[in-house]
């Protein structure tokens, strides 16, 4: 590195399962970029220090945000852009030339993205989303602009699912959006089932749901990047 390099963060905690740094240290390697992107683990305790710090270095231009800063570091941004306001979550911040500090959010839109690049319609289907985090809340904000019939959401606290239906039915209020209980769900109708929980991330952390109450046809999803085929996965593929 010289002393021009532009540097970028990635926080998480933890941060062992976050690909983020190599993907795009590798990405400016390729491209010729004068610049690397680094893992920072802290903790939510330590958040609003880290953000003060880091706007002091002039050379420090942003951070990814994973798991679990979302949503709490939403009240550190100066300026939240549209995504990012509509589903108060963000997933990346940028520092303008005053170190003020803009957040947005492209979870949503990439996971949707995902799907239509492999020519998926999610038009008339029914989905149900696993938790009720940043990752649960922008995914859910950009399905309900894709024509869905149904949006399930499950979590154990049901009243934070609840705020998400509301935030969602300002988007489209036509929606039909039904919250259940971590432990009542009913997802034998649904066409897509999403994992937006962080359970997956360690070893022996317990399964999200049941895969075998899905239906045979049903895809599913999960956020986790590490391990690429998570516990989830793999039952899912055994079914």
């Amino acid at each position: 590195m010289l002393g021009t390099t532009k540097i970028y963060g990635c926080i998480a905690d933890p941060i062992e399962h976050v690909k983020a740094p190599t993907i795009f240290t590798s990405i400016f390697k390729s491209k010729n970029i004068d610049a690397v992107m680094i893992p920072l683990n802290v903790s939510s305790s330590n958040l609003k220090h880290l953000i003060e710090t880091l706007k002091s270095i002039k050379n420090f231009q942003g951070l990814t945000v994973t798991i679990p800063h979302k949503s709490s570091v939403v009240e550190l941004c100066n300026f939240l852009d549209p995504e990012a306001e509509s589903t108060q979550a963000v997933n990346w911040i940028k520092f303008d030339n005053n170190r003020k500090l803009i957040g947005n959010n492209f979870d949503g839109k990439g996971f949707v993205n995902g799907f239509l690049s492999q020519s998926y319609t999610f038009f008339d289907k029914i989905v149900c989303i696993f938790g009720s985090g940043g990752a649960a809340v922008a995914i859910g904000c950009s399905l309900a602009k894709e024509g869905i019939k149904e949006l399930k959401l499950v979590n154990r606290d049901v009243k934070k699912a609840k705020e998400l239906k509301k935030r969602i039915n300002i988007i489209n209020k036509d929606l039909k959006v039904t919250v259940f209980f971590t432990y009542n769900y009913i997802i034998t109708d649904c066409d897509i089932i999403i994992n937006a929980t962080s359970l997956g991330l360690k070893e022996k952390d317990e399964m999200p749901f049941d895969v075998t109450k899905s239906s045979s046809n049903c895809i599913i999803a999960d956020i986790i990047m590490q391990p690429e085929e998570t516990k989830l996965l793999k039952q899912a593929k055994s079914i």
